[in-house]
């Protein structure tokens, strides 16, 4: 069993790591997608699988992470016994001489943009913005976030992003219910919310964006009343 960058072998090295305790809110596993590889082997027997996990509701975060999990058994009489275990979260190592995981940064967006096709929810809503003395059509399913500068905004998008000359006030006029402002800088698309917590909110591209401490729990309440209306 390993956690991060750490190795165990054995049971006492396990139960070492948590011997201060340790306190697992609840969550819930989804989408569940397990298979049996081919050892070559009668008494070896290994299982593949990978799934989504969500936090649930009594817990006191909103997360979603998706996982892939390998259990290797060995035959022990009549009966097989776990030996080797092994969870990760998606691998998100830099490619080349990226500053964020753009590659997976793609997956996971095509990933959500198929859940949203399956479920109804994309519409390929447009809103105008004035950007070069001119008039451009944004989808609106493509914007992470929105960050306002004065009288200008900044579109944070998946791949890039856009300073465009308008301000918040009037972008927010035309954006759809899903877009939720976290406060007067910043305008966030609830389905590219993968966690919530006290003073912060982090999308599935990794960007954090600031809660503020007396609005935690509103926030929280907001959104996921958004996410459930969809």
């Amino acid at each position: 069993m390993s956690i991060g960058n750490l190795l165990g072998f054995g049971e006492d090295e396990v139960k070492a790591w948590f011997k201060d305790g340790f306190i697992m809110p609840p969550f819930g596993l989804d989408e569940p997608n397990f298979y049996r590889i081919d050892t070559g082997n009668e008494d070896q027997l290994m299982v593949l699988g990978e799934y989504m996990l969500y936090a649930d509701e009594e817990s006191e975060i909103i997360c979603a992470e998706k996982q892939r999990a390998t259990f290797c058994y060995r035959k022990d009489g009549d009966e097989y016994k776990l030996y080797h275990m092994h969870v990760s979260n998606e691998y998100n190592d830099l490619v080349g001489d990226e500053d964020f995981p753009i590659q997976i940064t793609r997956k996971t967006y095509q990933y959500v943009q198929n859940l949203l096709n399956e479920n109804g929810r994309s519409k390929g809503y447009r809103i105008a913005i004035r950007e070069d003395g001119g008039i451009q059509f944004i989808d609106c399913e493509k914007i992470e976030y929105i960050e306002a500068f004065e009288r200008e905004c900044v579109l944070h998008m998946v791949n890039e992003y856009r300073q465009v000359q308008t301000s918040i006030g009037e972008i927010e006029k035309n954006l759809p219910s899903y877009f939720y402002r976290l406060h007067r800088s910043y305008y966030v698309n609830c389905n590219y919310v993968s966690r919530i917590e006290r003073y912060k909110l982090t999308l599935i591209t990794g960007d954090e964006l600031p809660i503020p401490r007396r609005k935690y729990m509103q926030v929280r309440e907001d959104i996921k009343d958004i996410l459930e209306k969809k």
